[in-house]
Parts: structure tokens; C-alpha cells; sequence
């Protein structure tokens, strides 16, 4: 998986890539906890890219949404290929994530 970021005064744009596995959720942790101690105010993650996100990478996820929307952060989710969307609906990712 590839991270490639874009700031727009507090919004990070977060262009994903490839596959969210195991390694891949390590890689998105780590970029992800830079934004939390980095004072964003929203997150943007563009999945048109990605291919495979997996119960690792949903639960990287998750915990990013816990940390980052304490401090007040917006998080928005784009261009989720139709197999990836019917898996956020169908775990209700789509009632928490601005999809």
C-alpha cells in the first residue's frame, strides 16, 4: 500500500493505494498517527486506488476515528469502489465515516 498526502491548511488529503492488509495497515497506522498529533481539523482519505481493505485495516480505521473526532475532527471518505462500499454499509462503516 502507498500514502501520498496533500494539506490544505488543517485538511489532509490522503490519496491511498493498493491493497489495506496487514503490512498495509501498519503503514496506514503510522501516517495516521501523525495526523492525530499533527492539528488537522479534517482528514480526507480518497480510496480510488485501493483495492482490498481488510478487518486490519478497518480496525486502524476505527481507532483513528476514536482519537481523531475526540479532538473535534471531521473524517471523509471518497471513491470507494462498489465491493469496498458494500462492505462499509454492510459493517456500517458508512453511519460513522462521512462517505
Amino acid at each position: 500500500m502507498n500514502i501520498k498526502e496533500t494539506k490544505e491548511g488543517s485538511k489532509i488529503i490522503m490519496f491511498l493505494s493498493g491493497s489495506i492488509d496487514i503490512p498495509g495497515a501498519e503503514s496506514l497506522k503510522k501516517a495516521l498517527n501523525v495526523v492525530v498529533d499533527g492539528g488537522a481539523k479534517e482528514v480526507v482519505f480518497d480510496f480510488k486506488e485501493v483495492n482490498f481493505i481488510g478487518s486490519s485495516g478497518i480496525g486502524k480505521l476505527l481507532i483513528f476515528y476514536k482519537n481523531f473526532t475526540a479532538k473535534g475532527g471531521q473524517i471523509y471518505i471518497e471513491n470507494l469502489n462498489k465491493e469496498i462500499k458494500a462492505l462499509f454499509r454492510a459493517i456500517k462503516l458508512d453511519k460513522l465515516f462521512n462517505i
